[in-house]
């Protein structure tokens, strides 16, 4: 028992060192009345910056290596009047930043800024266990496939806990390659584990 509370306040630590990091990773800026500056500062490799339409189109992705900073601006001046997401994709989260288009320019919704969590799995022997940070109090459905694709477990979490910690047991099944996925909100997440 000694072991788990140890083991979660690591995690913990660890998830609330990534909300300071994140706090100060993206700015976004209005330049004028059609641009976007949005700057990065202390860059994982693999770190990815997106432009999204409200309907989750890509208009434009890029990849990132580890550097110091990074710096674009988008022009909206040709794409039609609505909402769009300005968002950065790291190793644990996903923050968010809509902007809005209309006739008189663009602008930034105010405190509608939001981080989107990726859960953490840790794998020990036969036991996975699973935690996951959620910035609002939504519904969570958790389901694990086994190599073939057929349903194991699932779960809808509705409680009003803001942090979803399990332990799954896979002492029962045979080794192998399962399929945890995380739904939340318009988020879905799918972690491949091996046992």
């Amino acid at each position: 028992m000694k072991r788990v509370i140890n083991l979660s306040l690591l995690v913990c630590a660890i998830l609330f060192s990534t909300v300071m990091k994140a706090s100060d990773i993206m700015s976004v800026k209005i330049e004028n009345s059609s641009t976007l500056n949005v700057s990065l500062s202390n860059i994982s490799k693999g770190q990815k910056l997106y432009l999204k339409n409200y309907s989750g189109k890509i208009l434009f992705d890029i990849t990132l290596d580890a550097m110091p900073s990074y710096r674009k601006y988008f022009n909206l001046n040709t794409v039609k009047d609505g909402i769009y997401f300005v968002e950065t994709e790291t190793e644990f989260d996903i923050k968010v930043t809509p902007v809005l288009k209309n006739p008189q320019g663009i602008a930034l919704i105010n405190n509608s800024v939001i981080t989107v969590f990726k859960p953490k799995i840790l794998v020990e022997n036969s036991m996975v266990r699973v935690m996951l940070t959620r910035s609002e109090k939504l519904p969570l459905s958790v389901s694990i496939y086994d190599s073939a694709g057929v349903m194991l477990f699932a779960e809808k979490v509705k409680n009003d806990d803001l942090i979803f910690e399990r332990a799954y047991n896979f002492s029962g099944v045979p080794s192998g390659k399962y399929l945890i996925n995380f739904d939340l909100k318009d988020r879905k997440f799918s972690k491949e584990i091996s046992i």
